[in-house]
């Protein structure tokens, strides 16, 4: 006996089948894919983040967002989504040129110790440049022939032995693995080096600002998504200052084609504020809050739409439109004005995996209303506890 995570998750993909939607097309997630290919979530909200992207394309100089709201709403899903391809594409069409940007997300875990969430935030940045830049033979040219432009000798050292680690293997590739054992990549992402150790801000932002120097050469802008960072509320004041400083320096000291969205799980703006210190709230290009779903009509919207873009059948022939109306319904009566799109999709969960049981779990069925209304009673906490343990 153990307990798992969902307690609904081995059924509700046995439903997804046996409804016709690929399981690898979840239409309702727990947590954000790592590959947001569709968007069924706030329209408002798509076009401001969208229309805040387009601006930050528009000039060269950088520009700093923040995302807020509650758990649930929206915010990494957005992120991710103006990650993905297809969204580039978009924006690339709207430029009507070629527009490259580099797009990655990096978390700001909780931290134990002061300078651990800062030096671990650095960490991801420095790994995702590098790894971008090493997997492009024009970035590895400009990085090679570039480094000795660094004032910092130790750092400028690090970029040398890690030129010097650069050996192809048979196949005529980079051998990364080799690359990331040299003492120089370990002292760029602070593990412990020959070389010694980045010391402070002001050395963490040289190397952040050579990679950003070098991976301009081919992307047009660089988007940096620090998510969770409600975290920073949780730590020492030291830590507060070392976190605000580091994100200050990167939006002034990397010369241009920056962006960085900072996210926060809060429920006011000034929870935001009073985690950031005045010198990054003055440098907020925009502010973009995440919701809860108001209407019955928002909630119909939402289910039908992320059936719609991830099923080849019509939502009508997967989940009755009554359904999704009473679903709606309930969802609104029983969290009033605190519906999240992580609220419905778990809610999608358990009608989806307790029709199907229901059903007599069915190479193939639909979802009606009297399929529906027989699970409503199943959700009493004794029975939630039960559904918890699996055999």
């Amino acid at each position: 006996m153990y307990v798992v995570s969902e307690p609904f998750e081995k059924d509700y993909n046995k439903s997804l089948n046996a409804l016709g939607i690929p399981i690898q097309k979840d239409p309702f997630p727990i947590s954000p894919p790592s590959n947001v290919d569709y968007w069924a979530n706030n329209k408002n909200i798509l076009e401001r983040i969208i229309q805040a992207h387009l601006d930050s394309m528009m000039f060269a100089s950088n520009a700093l967002y923040v995302f807020w709201g509650a758990i649930g709403v929206g915010k990494t899903f957005a992120a991710q989504y103006l990650a993905n391809p297809k969204t580039k594409e978009i924006v690339r069409e709207s430029f009507k040129k070629d527009i490259e940007t580099l797009i990655f997300r990096v978390v700001a875990a909780s931290a134990l110790k002061t300078g651990q969430l800062t030096y671990s935030l650095y960490k991801d940045i420095v790994r995702n440049c590098l790894n971008k830049i090493l997997s492009d033979k024009k970035l590895i040219r400009v990085l090679n022939t570039s480094h000795n432009q660094i004032d910092n000798e130790k750092i400028k050292a690090a970029f040398r032995d890690i030129q010097k680690a650069m050996i192809l293997t048979v196949d005529g590739r980079l051998n990364i693995e080799k690359i990331a054992m040299s003492e120089g990549y370990k002292l760029l992402i602070q593990d412990k080096s020959k070389l010694g150790k980045v010391q402070d801000t002001n050395e963490l932002i040289t190397i952040i600002k050579f990679l950003a120097w070098v991976l301009l050469h081919r992307f047009n802008r660089i988007i940096i998504t620090i998510d969770e960072l409600e975290n920073l509320a949780r730590g020492t004041r030291a830590e507060t200052f070392l976190v605000n400083d580091l994100i200050r320096k990167m939006h002034d000291e990397v010369e241009y084609g920056l962006t960085l969205i900072l996210i926060f799980t809060f429920d006011s703006f000034d929870e935001v504020r009073g985690t950031l210190q005045t010198s990054v709230v003055d440098r907020i290009r925009d502010v973009i809050e995440f919701n809860f779903v108001e209407k019955v009509s928002d909630i119909k919207e939402y289910i039908k739409d992320c059936i719609k873009l991830r099923s080849t059948k019509p939502s009508k022939d997967i989940i009755a439109p009554e359904v999704v109306t009473k679903i709606s319904e309930n969802l609104k009566t029983k969290f009033q004005k605190r519906v999240s799109f992580r609220v419905i999709n778990k809610e999608m969960h358990r009608i989806f995996a307790e029709t199907f049981i229901k059903a007599g779990q069915p190479s193939k069925y639909k979802v009606d209303l009297k399929l529906y209304q027989s699970t409503i009673s199943l959700m009493t906490p004794k029975k939630f506890i039960q559904r918890m343990k699996v055999k």
